[in-house]
Parts: structure tokens; C-alpha cells; sequence
């Protein structure tokens, strides 16, 4: 077998985000499963992991990739076409680096009771809850009312080396709300939603809690466009190209430093 780095163009790459993108937690790399039955392997790097047949980011920066081919001996060539391995990893910037510190510490921390953390939904179950992985920890410093509100001195977060199990109920959703809401059009698989851990459930699960305003979706994608939704309200987002409009719990923007 013969091992050769190759050097890749955007044309001839298979992943869902162009090499050089800049990308953020809970962003979707590519498709493992689809990708293997043509001959790609996704291998996750450093700022990636892999979660139900996808390859997701779990930092922000520029996503790179280390191509290997390797070709088989023998007549198989022929029906192989070859064995393509990517790994795929997430390069930060100069002005990421300082949360390299924060970062290391990503394998020995764990999400506690309290804690504000980003995560992606990854299921919608009609009419009850959503499950969410979560992939990173939102550091928070007490404010003068003595609750926790996200540290404005650092704007970090710090990733996780694997996503923990989290579940988000309707009735944590928003539960100061008069009428009784409808958990689809409060967020949608795929949204990257800032939460809070209300409580520890069963079988190492989080119970998450967006019931604050600062809380909710941060991140959507148009189903139809690809491109990110828009918050036009606390209930709405917009797509800018199609202007369709999508309902969501939509977390308040956090003042500024």
C-alpha cells in the first residue's frame, strides 16, 4: 500500500463546508455513511467528532483537512477505486489562541447543574422534548442580582472532547408563556441553542432549560436555502433569501463588552 498527501482544490471536496470555511460548534462537516459508500473516510481531527453517521465542528475556526490515499494491491484496485482518508480538523485563528488554555481542560470537565452550554439539536419528539448534544460549556460570572449571566471580560467557550446528552422539555422551553407552545415552531433539528443544565435526568442526560430571554436559538439554517436564518423577534427568524419566515425560541442578543 502506498500512503501520498494530497493536495485538494474546493472542487473535489466531498465535505459540506468548503476547505477554508470558517465554521462554529455544532456546524455539520459531512455525511460518514454517504461519504464511505463513495470511497471517502472521515476521520475527526483535532475541534471535530462524529455523532449519529455525521462529522460536526466543536470549536469555531477555518475548517482544513489531511488527505490520504491509499490504494489497494492486487485486481481490487479496480472495484476499490481507491480508499480516501480525510481527516478533518478545525484550525483556529491568532486570535483564537488564547482559548487554547481553556480548551485543554475541554477532557476533564463536565457539564454541572447550573451551567450555560451551546448545543445542537439533534431530534425534535412531537409534542414533548428535543434532544441536544452538548458541545460546549458557556463560562458565567454572578451578577449583582446573585444569577449566573455569560462572562462578558472572556467571550470563550470551552468544547468538549464529546458531546453529553442532553434533553430540552416543552415545558422548559419558555415556561412563563400564557398559551402552551408548540416545541417545532420553538426550535428545529439542527439549531445551535445556548441552554441552561436545570437539572441531571437519567443514564448521565442533562436536563436543559432556556426559560431565560438570553436564552434560546442562537444558530439556524434555511431548509430550503441553506443559508442562516435571521432573528427578526423572539419568537421568529427569517430566511434573508427566500424571506420565509420560521418560528424559534429565540435567545436574546447578550450586551456587548
Amino acid at each position: 500500500d502506498t500512503n501520498d498527501t494530497i493536495t485538494m482544490t474546493s472542487k473535489s471536496n466531498p465535505l459540506g463546508k468548503k476547505l477554508g470555511t470558517t465554521v462554529t460548534p455544532g456546524d455539520r462537516l459531512g455525511n460518514i455513511l454517504a461519504l464511505r459508500n463513495k470511497g471517502v473516510n472521515l476521520i475527526a481531527g483535532n475541534g471535530t467528532y462524529i455523532r449519529h453517521g455525521h462529522m460536526y465542528a466543536s470549536i469555531t475556526g477555518q475548517a482544513i483537512t489531511t488527505v490520504v490515499q491509499e490504494e489497494e494491491d492486487g485486481n481490487n484496485s479496480a472495484e476499490n477505486d481507491g480508499n480516501t482518508k480525510w481527516i478533518v480538523s478545525i484550525q483556529q485563528s491568532q486570535q483564537q489562541q488564547p482559548q487554547s488554555a481553556y480548551a485543554k481542560a475541554s477532557t476533564t470537565i463536565c457539564p454541572q447543574v447550573g451551567s450555560v452550554i451551546l448545543g445542537r439539536v439533534t431530534r425534535v419528539v412531537r409534542p414533548s422534548y428535543a434532544v441536544v448534544d452538548i458541545i460546549a460549556l458557556v463560562p458565567t460570572e454572578p451578577n449583582n442580582n446573585g444569577q449566573s449571566s455569560t462572562k462578558k471580560q472572556q467571550p470563550y467557550i470551552i468544547p468538549f472532547h464529546e458531546p453529553f446528552a442532553g434533553t430540552l422539555r416543552q415545558n422548559e422551553i419558555k415556561p412563563q408563556s400564557a398559551i402552551e407552545l408548540e416545541i417545532s415552531d420553538c426550535l428545529r433539528p439542527g439549531d445551535v441553542v445556548l441552554a441552561r443544565i436545570h437539572a441531571l435526568g437519567g443514564e448521565k442526560e442533562y436536563i436543559l432549560s432556556t426559560a431565560e430571554t438570553e436564552l434560546g436559538v442562537v444558530k439556524a439554517t434555511c431548509e430550503s436555502s441553506g443559508y442562516d436564518l435571521v432573528p427578526v423577534s423572539y419568537k421568529e427568524m427569517e430566511c434573508p433569501v427566500t424571506k420565509v419566515k420560521e418560528g424559534r425560541k429565540v435567545a436574546k442578543p447578550r450586551a456587548a463588552a
